[in-house]
């Protein structure tokens, strides 16, 4: 009887499994005696906290009568309150995301770092669901330093601002009128004033004017019939997404799986209205108000190149302010790389202590 090709494979993968199997086997039964061996499972947090890390608190406060979700990163060794800093992060941002990056490192600097969700996004309250309002986040930051200021534990009159990527517009805006905010830094910053934005959505898809229009053609639709239209935040082919760059897309798109836990706190979706809020606001307007000491960090291919960060920079007047632009770093690697993430959070923390002490 002839033995096809096919048959053979099969019999070689079969041989090849069965000479593996002791050893997988094996692999199996060790695995299993070091699970009986260890006891009692232990959370992140509980990791962090015996490592003399930090520890970290699960924190709810209000913000116009909606329930924000919160976490609160503090470092353990510290023989005084330690000073505090309020992260914002990217357009459509969830706290698990870049903000918690930073907070992490900050609350092992000495800090207090509260990140959180703000309205209409992750364990947040509020509705309609996945708004993106600058307005509301600006409102949020100011609840959250509100949350902070009532803390015995901590040193209040001691506050940073940090914000990342989109959040570092609206953390300008909360710098430039909240005197409760004593300096201020910014991370690959998307800054959001006119001639940027043209260039941002100048790739094709809808133009910035497109965008600002369907935004209130949608929030007029929503005031009368209550219906939400949503948009896709990232999508590999479509330009009519929000964020229409393919290097955005491909890492959003890992925070649409089970990577981080199921399900994903990350919706990809975004209220469409909100485009007639998020791409109209100036950020110029509020840093020639900016009075406090400024640090501003950017990449090279970070949003808007050197020109964006250069605009915003020429426009604060603080006498004390400074900005750094790292050479062939591109946007999103402010968000989770560790060889980006670990100077520029070291610096941001030096920036702060040297101007909170």
């Amino acid at each position: 009887m002839q033995v096809g090709m096919g048959a053979r494979r099969s019999r070689r993968s079969v041989v090849k499994f069965m000479s593996a199997a002791p050893l997988v086997l094996a692999g199996i039964a060790s695995a299993r005696v070091r699970a009986q061996g260890a006891g009692e499972m232990k959370t992140i947090a509980d990791v962090a906290l015996a490592a003399d890390a930090y520890r970290t608190e699960t924190v709810k406060f209000s913000s116009h009568g909606v329930s924000l979700a919160g976490t609160l990163f503090v470092p353990i060794d510290t023989t005084t309150p330690p000073p505090c800093v309020v992260i914002l992060g990217p357009f459509g941002y969830v706290k698990e995301m870049s903000p918690m990056e930073y907070a992490t490192r900050l609350a092992r600097a000495g800090f207090a770092a509260l990140i959180f969700d703000p309205r209409f996004s992750g364990e947040s309250g509020g509705t309609p669901r996945r708004l993106e309002s600058p307005a509301a986040k600006i409102a949020d930051v100011g609840a959250a330093i509100e949350f902070l200021m009532k803390r015995s534990d901590l040193a209040t009159d001691k506050l940073a601002a940090l914000g990342i990527c989109q959040g570092s517009s609206e953390m300008i805006a909360v710098a430039a009128s909240d005197p409760r905010v004593k300096v201020l830094a910014t991370v690959s910053g998307q800054y959001l004033y006119r001639e940027n934005l043209e260039g941002f959505f100048g790739g094709g898809g809808p133009t910035l004017d497109e965008r600002i229009a369907r935004g209130r053609k949608a929030k007029a639709a929503f005031e009368a019939s209550g219906v939400v239209d949503y948009t896709a935040v990232v999508d590999p082919t479509d330009k009519a997404a929000g964020l229409p760059w393919p290097p955005i897309n491909a890492w959003y798109q890992p925070w649409t799986t089970p990577k981080w836990g199921e399900p994903s706190r990350w919706e990809n979706r975004y209220a469409t209205m909100s485009d007639a809020e998020v791409w109209s606001f100036d950020v110029d307007k509020h840093a020639a108000r900016i009075k406090v000491p400024t640090l501003l960090i950017h990449g090279e291919q970070s949003d808007g190149q050197v020109a964006a960060v250069t605009h915003v920079f020429e426009r604060i007047p603080a006498a004390d302010k400074h900005m750094e632009v790292i050479a062939g770093v591109f946007h999103t690697r402010f968000y989770d790389d560790p060889l980006v993430i670990e100077p520029a959070a070291a610096r941001v923390a030096a920036w702060f202590k040297s101007h909170l002490n």
